[in-house]
């Protein structure tokens, strides 16, 4: 006869085995799809200076500042999304 902590180690091994499968075939769906997105980048400002370095004596370094942007549609249509989920569902 079983005892409790042998049929509750089977469930639990049964249900790992379960969600196991489950996540594979969420990987298997999603995986091989194609996510490039066009995506605009615009470099607006480049700046260096050299300032101050404090971890040695009298030492200077260079410090580089870029500013830019980057705009990209993630959410274009529903065959070539990037991101695969729709707000209604999150609710």
């Amino acid at each position: 006869m079983n005892t409790v902590l042998s049929r509750a180690n089977s469930l639990f091994a049964f249900s790992l085995s379960v969600m196991a499968a489950l996540t594979f075939g969420c990987f298997i769906t999603t995986a091989f799809k194609d996510r490039s997105v066009p995506v605009d980048i615009q470099v607006s400002k480049v700046m260096i200076k050299n300032v101050d370095d404090f971890t040695g004596p009298r030492e200077r370094s260079d410090l580089g500042f870029v500013t830019f942007d980057i705009s990209a549609n993630i959410l274009l249509t529903e065959k070539t999304a990037a991101v695969l989920w729709r707000p209604r569902m999150l609710r």
